[in-house]
């Protein structure tokens, strides 16, 4: 619930770009990995260090100040939405590292090998099908052998 508030919340606000001078100063920080207009990534040390001082009850504030970073710079929404998944980061199993680089939009390219054995996954299924229609069609077919000879006995009797 306070996420959906959250979220509604920050879609009318647009996100702060940085300027020029900004993105210079955000750079030059030891903790900073890489920054571009909308978007900021700190190292993973610099993650560690701030969640272990937020857990201490610091203030997000004050950790980037007391790093070199000016939290004005950054602004209100983005310092709190890196203390939030600091701590959803936290209780990850793979940490503080940035998964991004494993996420890829593009499903992984099969091997021939992997290509061959779903075909012949296929085709056996198919064939399996295909038997199981032969039989389905050949009771079927006694089936109506056995109702014609019953149909014929009865139009003897008459």
């Amino acid at each position: 619930m306070l996420q959906k508030v959250r979220a509604e919340r920050n879609k009318d606000m647009p996100k702060k770009t940085f300027s020029a001078e900004e993105l210079e100063k955000l750079r030059s920080s030891p903790y900073v990995y890489n920054v571009i207009s909308g978007m900021i990534k700190f190292t993973e040390e610099f993650k560690h260090i701030a969640y272990e001082q937020l857990v201490r009850g610091i203030g997000m504030r004050e950790i980037f100040e007391t790093h070199g970073i000016d939290p004005k710079i950054l602004g209100a929404s983005r310092i709190r939405g890196f203390a939030m998944h600091l701590r959803s980061n936290a209780a990850r199993e793979s940490g503080f590292e940035d998964l991004r680089q494993y996420n890829t939009r593009r499903p992984p390219k099969e091997t021939e090998e992997q290509i061959l054995a779903a075909r012949v996954d296929r085709l056996e299924h198919e064939l399996a099908y295909t038997r199981q229609e032969v039989e389905f069609l050949k009771k079927i077919h006694l089936a109506d052998l056995e109702a014609r000879k019953q149909w014929e006995s009865k139009q003897r009797r008459k």
